[in-house]
């Protein structure tokens, strides 16, 4: 992985642990702070939070639905790295690893038809 892709995926990561933070925060914020009345809501805990109580279509837009979309983005990217991950074989590694299990093929195989002339030729013997 090259720096500037580093470089994009630490900011990425700073931004969804913003972003989870303040979900988080905000979400408990809403919880503990509600109450029976509409009114209520909005002159005891302002606008956004009391809005957000009483709304909770516009809750799950803003806080619930960022979550979900954050944590589905992030395991779509690590299975697709997971799979896409390099081996750490070179090429060249590769090639004398088949070389290597050519001629021990070629070696079994020589041995293997030695073997056999060896039994042809004791049978001829008798």
């Amino acid at each position: 992985m090259d720096k500037n892709t580093k470089k994009i995926l630490l900011i990425v990561g700073i931004i969804e642990v913003v972003v989870l933070i303040f979900c988080l925060t905000i979400s408990i914020i809403v919880l503990a702070t509600i109450t029976d009345g509409y009114q209520t809501n909005l002159s005891q805990n302002g606008l956004f939070i009391g809005t957000l109580q009483n709304t909770p279509v516009l809750f799950f837009c803003t806080i619930v639905l960022p979550l979900f979309v954050i944590f589905v983005v992030d395991g779509v990217y690590l299975i697709v790295y997971a799979t896409k991950k390099q081996s750490m074989v070179t090429q060249e590694e590769k090639d004398a690893i088949q070389e290597e299990a050519r001629r021990q093929a070629r070696e079994e195989v020589m041995k293997e038809l030695q073997a056999k002339k060896d039994v042809a030729a004791k049978k001829d013997d008798k």
